[in-house]
Protein backbone atom coordinates (compact mmCIF):
# COMPACT_ATOMS: atom_id res chain seq x y z
CA UNK A 1 0.00 0.00 0.00
CA UNK A 2 2.76 2.76 1.18
CA UNK A 3 4.84 1.13 -2.61
CA UNK A 4 1.82 1.98 -4.33
CA UNK A 5 1.00 5.54 -2.53
CA UNK A 6 4.60 6.44 -3.17
CA UNK A 7 4.62 5.78 -6.59
CA UNK A 8 1.53 7.69 -7.51
CA UNK A 9 3.09 10.93 -5.56
CA UNK A 10 6.22 10.43 -8.03
CA UNK A 11 3.89 10.40 -10.94
CA UNK A 12 1.78 13.20 -9.69
CA UNK A 13 5.25 15.45 -9.32
CA UNK A 14 6.38 14.29 -12.35
CA UNK A 15 3.05 15.62 -14.27
CA UNK A 16 2.81 18.43 -12.29
CA UNK A 17 6.74 19.42 -13.16
CA UNK A 18 6.16 18.66 -16.44
CA UNK A 19 4.33 21.30 -17.78
CA UNK A 20 5.49 23.73 -20.66
CA UNK A 21 6.93 27.13 -19.33
CA UNK A 22 7.33 29.49 -22.02
CA UNK A 23 9.11 33.14 -22.15
CA UNK A 24 7.10 36.18 -22.12
CA UNK A 25 8.49 38.35 -24.65
CA UNK A 26 9.68 41.28 -25.32
CA UNK A 27 12.13 41.15 -21.96
CA UNK A 28 11.41 44.00 -20.61
CA UNK A 29 14.08 46.77 -18.11
CA UNK A 30 12.46 47.84 -14.50
CA UNK A 31 11.92 51.57 -14.82
CA UNK A 32 15.14 51.97 -12.76
CA UNK A 33 17.23 49.58 -14.40
CA UNK A 34 21.05 50.52 -14.17
CA UNK A 35 22.81 50.36 -17.76
CA UNK A 36 24.62 52.59 -19.92
CA UNK A 37 22.98 53.84 -22.96
CA UNK A 38 25.29 52.97 -25.10
CA UNK A 39 25.65 49.30 -24.46
CA UNK A 40 21.53 48.72 -24.23
CA UNK A 41 21.52 50.44 -27.44
CA UNK A 42 24.84 47.89 -28.94
CA UNK A 43 24.08 45.35 -27.47
CA UNK A 44 20.20 44.82 -27.60
CA UNK A 45 20.38 42.94 -23.94
CA UNK A 46 16.51 42.04 -24.04
CA UNK A 47 17.21 40.30 -27.16
CA UNK A 48 20.48 38.93 -25.79
CA UNK A 49 18.16 36.96 -23.13
CA UNK A 50 15.75 36.44 -25.19
CA UNK A 51 17.92 34.49 -27.36
CA UNK A 52 19.74 32.57 -24.48
CA UNK A 53 16.67 31.22 -22.53
CA UNK A 54 14.32 30.44 -25.17
CA UNK A 55 16.56 27.58 -25.72
CA UNK A 56 16.84 26.00 -22.57
CA UNK A 57 13.20 26.02 -22.35
CA UNK A 58 12.23 24.13 -25.90
CA UNK A 59 14.69 21.47 -24.44
CA UNK A 60 12.66 21.24 -21.52
CA UNK A 61 9.28 21.69 -23.26
CA UNK A 62 10.99 18.99 -25.38
CA UNK A 63 10.68 20.89 -28.52
CA UNK A 64 7.03 23.07 -28.13
CA UNK A 65 6.93 26.72 -28.56
CA UNK A 66 8.83 28.95 -26.11
CA UNK A 67 8.28 32.47 -26.81
CA UNK A 68 4.91 34.06 -25.98
CA UNK A 69 3.45 37.69 -26.87
CA UNK A 70 2.41 39.71 -23.86
CA UNK A 71 -0.50 36.64 -22.13
CA UNK A 72 -0.55 34.52 -25.02
CA UNK A 73 0.44 31.21 -23.33
CA UNK A 74 -2.21 29.18 -23.67
CA UNK A 75 -2.26 26.34 -20.74
CA UNK A 76 1.57 27.21 -19.92
CA UNK A 77 3.59 28.59 -17.39
CA UNK A 78 4.62 31.90 -18.25
CA UNK A 79 8.33 33.17 -17.44
CA UNK A 80 9.10 37.13 -17.13
CA UNK A 81 11.64 38.47 -17.04
CA UNK A 82 12.81 41.64 -15.97
CA UNK A 83 15.92 43.47 -16.44
CA UNK A 84 17.11 45.45 -13.11
CA UNK A 85 21.01 46.41 -13.74
CA UNK A 86 23.54 45.91 -16.32
CA UNK A 87 27.22 46.35 -15.06
CA UNK A 88 29.18 46.96 -18.39
CA UNK A 89 30.58 50.13 -20.01
CA UNK A 90 32.51 50.14 -23.89
CA UNK A 91 36.35 49.01 -23.84
CA UNK A 92 35.20 44.92 -23.99
CA UNK A 93 37.43 43.10 -21.28
CA UNK A 94 40.05 46.14 -20.62
CA UNK A 95 37.27 47.80 -18.76
CA UNK A 96 36.66 45.63 -16.07
CA UNK A 97 33.88 43.13 -15.36
CA UNK A 98 30.59 42.53 -16.45
CA UNK A 99 27.31 41.73 -15.11
CA UNK A 100 23.51 41.32 -15.54
CA UNK A 101 20.43 41.21 -12.88
CA UNK A 102 17.46 40.23 -13.87
CA UNK A 103 13.78 39.17 -11.34
CA UNK A 104 12.07 36.37 -12.86
CA UNK A 105 8.42 35.24 -12.30
CA UNK A 106 7.08 32.76 -12.48
CA UNK A 107 3.11 32.68 -13.59
CA UNK A 108 0.49 30.32 -13.81
CA UNK A 109 -2.81 31.17 -15.16
CA UNK A 110 -1.78 34.88 -14.84
CA UNK A 111 -0.79 34.85 -10.82
CA UNK A 112 2.63 34.64 -9.53
CA UNK A 113 3.90 31.52 -8.05
CA UNK A 114 7.65 31.84 -7.71
CA UNK A 115 10.43 34.90 -8.05
CA UNK A 116 13.58 35.26 -7.51
CA UNK A 117 16.81 37.34 -8.92
CA UNK A 118 19.33 36.03 -10.67
CA UNK A 119 22.94 38.27 -10.80
CA UNK A 120 25.87 37.03 -12.83
CA UNK A 121 29.19 38.19 -13.92
CA UNK A 122 31.73 37.54 -16.21
CA UNK A 123 35.46 38.99 -17.51
CA UNK A 124 35.17 37.00 -20.85
CA UNK A 125 36.94 33.75 -19.84
CA UNK A 126 40.42 33.44 -21.11
CA UNK A 127 40.26 35.43 -24.04
CA UNK A 128 38.24 37.77 -22.29
CA UNK A 129 40.94 40.79 -23.20
CA UNK A 130 40.22 40.44 -26.75
CA UNK A 131 36.13 40.00 -26.61
CA UNK A 132 33.64 43.43 -26.52
CA UNK A 133 31.34 44.22 -24.16
CA UNK A 134 28.26 42.75 -25.49
CA UNK A 135 30.28 39.50 -26.01
CA UNK A 136 30.89 39.30 -22.37
CA UNK A 137 27.58 40.21 -21.66
CA UNK A 138 26.17 37.08 -23.50
CA UNK A 139 28.00 35.04 -21.39
CA UNK A 140 26.07 36.11 -18.57
CA UNK A 141 23.00 35.72 -20.26
CA UNK A 142 24.17 32.56 -21.20
CA UNK A 143 24.84 31.46 -17.67
CA UNK A 144 21.36 33.35 -16.60
CA UNK A 145 19.85 30.61 -18.81
CA UNK A 146 20.85 27.46 -17.87
CA UNK A 147 19.99 28.95 -14.25
CA UNK A 148 16.22 29.35 -15.15
CA UNK A 149 15.93 26.33 -16.88
CA UNK A 150 16.60 24.34 -13.68
CA UNK A 151 14.82 27.16 -11.74
CA UNK A 152 11.38 26.69 -13.42
CA UNK A 153 11.89 22.99 -13.24
CA UNK A 154 13.04 22.43 -9.68
CA UNK A 155 10.68 24.75 -6.88
CA UNK A 156 13.67 23.62 -4.24
CA UNK A 157 16.20 25.35 -6.66
CA UNK A 158 17.42 28.58 -4.87
CA UNK A 159 19.30 30.39 -6.99
CA UNK A 160 22.47 31.86 -5.13
CA UNK A 161 24.34 35.61 -6.54
CA UNK A 162 27.03 34.97 -7.70
CA UNK A 163 30.41 37.08 -6.21
CA UNK A 164 32.10 39.67 -7.79
CA UNK A 165 35.52 38.62 -9.72
CA UNK A 166 38.80 40.17 -8.61
CA UNK A 167 38.94 43.15 -9.81
CA UNK A 168 35.49 44.26 -9.62
CA UNK A 169 35.65 47.85 -7.17
CA UNK A 170 32.87 46.23 -4.84
CA UNK A 171 31.21 49.42 -3.69
CA UNK A 172 30.96 50.52 -7.72
CA UNK A 173 30.09 46.95 -8.78
CA UNK A 174 27.07 45.84 -6.70
CA UNK A 175 23.90 45.93 -9.24
CA UNK A 176 22.00 47.44 -5.93
CA UNK A 177 24.12 50.29 -6.21
CA UNK A 178 22.40 51.46 -9.55
CA UNK A 179 18.99 50.95 -8.37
Amino acid sequence: MKTTALLGLCALATFASASDVVLETPVTYHPSAGVVDKVKEECKIEQMLASRVAPVLKRRNKGEATVAAGADAGDASVLRLQITHVLGVGGGGWSGPKAITVNAELLERGKVVRQTRINRWSTGGMWGGFKGTCSILDRCAVAIGKDLGRWVGDPAYKIEDEAAPKGAETADAKPEAAQ
